[in-house]
């Protein structure tokens, strides 16, 4: 709709448009594992480790992220060590990481509305600010989503947007 020549005002060429496309799904699947690993090892540490139980904590939280690993990881793997999201400020995230693919799948859904009916259309658009944005924190925020989507939130939007579906 708007990647035109600045001089000539011609499209972008189809070729490039496609490539682009191609380019932006490169390793989705990576990535989309290595954030579940990051949430998985962020939710087990705050919620399930016991130093008794489970021993110790890198090597805890290493067989978890192995678990979402593309490779394996060498003996001495201490990513946990240098991850500063969890623990790097007072209250940390405290099980909270899991949150941002949360956020990607309820904003990947949204969008799918969008792209049904049209991403400009001004209707979507004001049913989007009336029934989720400017409730703010006055309801729950599943029912927010709901009045927007008349459901509750899919997970395949996202898996689709990045390529995996």
């Amino acid at each position: 709709m708007f990647a035109r020549h600045y001089e000539t005002n011609e499209p972008l060429p189809s070729v490039l448009l496609e490539r682009l496309n191609a380019a932006s799904t490169f390793r989705a699947a990576n990535m989309q594992m290595r954030q579940l690993g990051f949430a998985s090892v962020d939710l087990a540490l705050h919620i399930d480790y016991s130093p008794e139980r489970d021993g110790d904590v890198m090597h805890y939280a290493r067989d978890i992220l192995a678990d979402h690993a593309a490779s394996v990881f060498p003996p001495d793997y201490a990513m946990l060590a240098g991850f500063s999201h969890l623990f790097g400020h007072p209250v940390g995230y405290a099980a909270g990481y899991y949150s941002y693919k949360w956020a990607e799948v309820l904003d990947a859904d949204a969008f799918s509305r969008f792209k049904a009916e049209g991403v400009l259309n001004r209707q979507v658009g004001a049913e989007f600010r009336d029934r989720l944005l400017a409730r703010g924190d006055a309801a729950d925020p599943m029912d927010l989503f709901v009045a927007f989507m008349g459901r509750k939130p899919r997970v395949d939007a996202l898996l689709e947007r990045q390529g995996l579906l």
